[in-house]
C-alpha cells in the first residue's frame, strides 16, 4: 500500500515536471552552466604551474645600492606583480584595492640595515601598508620580502668594496654596545679577522645569503597518475547539491500533500 502510494506520487511529480518546459530546462541547464563556470576557474590539466601573482606597490625612498638590489629582486620574483611609485599613489592603490600591500623603503634603510646586521641595534623600519581584508597576502609578502632583504643586505655587507665600511663602523661602536669585556674582545677579534679577509679578497661582489634549500612540488591526487580536473570537482559538487535540494523539495512536497489530504 505504501509502495503503491509512493510510486503514484513519484509518477505524478515526474508528469508535472516534464510538462513544465521552463523548469525542465532550468533544472539541467543552470547546474551545467554553473558547474562549467566553476570548472573553468579551478586549475585543470592544462593549467599553468605559475603561481597567482600578488599585486604590490614598491616605493624606494632610499635609492642606495641595497635598496636598489631589493627592488630588482622583488621585481624578478614570480610571486609578485610589482608596480613602483611614490608613497601617496601606493597608499591610494591599497586603499582602493588595486594592490594588496605597499612596501615603502625609507631613506637610509640600506646603510642602517648593514650596521644593524653586526650591532643588532637601531634597526631600520620597513613600512608595509596593507588591505586588512587580505591579511594572508600580507604574510606572504612579509616572508618573501625577508629573503630578498637579507640577500641584498648580506651581499653588500660582505663584499670587500663596501663591507669594510660597515666593519669599521661596528668596531667603533663596540665600546658603547654594553657588552662584557670578554664578549667585546671576542667581537673585536672577529671583526678584525673580517677586515683582514677583505684586505686579501678581490673586489668581486659577494653572493650574499640565500635560501639553503630548493623546493620540489608534486601534486598528489586520489589515483596514481591521474591529473586533477577542475570540471570533475565542480560537477561532483553540483551533483551533491542536487541531491540535497531534491531531498528538501521531496520532503516539502510530502508535507504539503499530507496537509491537503492527498496522501
Amino acid at each position: 500500500m505504501i509502495l503503491t502510494a509512493l510510486v503514484a506520487m513519484v509518477r505524478k511529480d515526474l508528469t508535472l515536471f516534464l510538462a513544465d518546459r521552463r523548469a525542465l530546462v532550468m533544472a539541467f541547464a543552470a547546474p551545467i552552466a554553473i558547474a562549467s563556470f566553476f570548472g573553468s576557474i579551478f586549475p585543470g590539466p592544462g593549467a599553468s604551474r605559475e603561481p597567482a601573482r600578488v599585486a604590490i606597490h614598491l616605493v624606494d625612498q632610499d635609492g642606495g645600492a641595497i635598496a636598489t638590489a631589493i627592488v630588482a629582486a622583488v621585481k624578478a620574483d614570480r610571486n609578485f606583480k610589482v608596480t613602483t611609485s611614490a608613497a601617496a599613489p601606493a597608499r591610494a592603490a591599497v586603499r582602493h584595492g588595486a594592490s594588496a600591500v605597499a612596501v615603502i623603503i625609507p631613506p637610509g634603510f640600506g646603510e642602517a640595515a648593514g650596521r644593524a646586521l653586526f650591532a643588532g641595534r637601531e634597526r631600520p623600519q620597513l613600512e608595509l601598508l596593507y588591505d586588512p581584508s587580505r591579511a594572508s597576502e600580507l604574510a606572504m609578502v612579509r616572508g618573501v620580502l625577508t629573503e630578498h632583504v637579507m640577500q641584498a643586505v648580506t651581499r653588500e655587507v660582505f663584499s670587500p668594496s663596501s663591507g669594510r665600511v660597515f666593519v669599521d663602523d661596528a668596531l667603533q661602536r663596540i665600546d658603547g654596545a654594553g657588552l662584557s669585556p670578554q664578549d667585546a674582545r671576542a667581537l673585536r677579534e672577529l671583526l678584525t679577522s673580517v677586515q683582514r679577509f677583505y684586505d686579501r679578497s678581490a673586489a668581486a661582489p659577494s653572493p650574499g645569503f640565500s635560501m639553503p634549500y630548493n623546493v620540489r612540488e608534486e601534486p598528489v591526487t586520489a589515483r596514481t597518475g591521474a591529473v586533477y580536473n577542475g570540471y570533475a570537482h565542480s560537477f561532483a559538487g553540483m551533483g551533491v547539491q542536487f541531491l540535497f535540494f531534491a531531498a528538501i523539495d521531496l520532503g516539502i512536497g510530502v508535507l504539503l500533500e499530507r496537509q491537503r489530504g492527498l496522501w
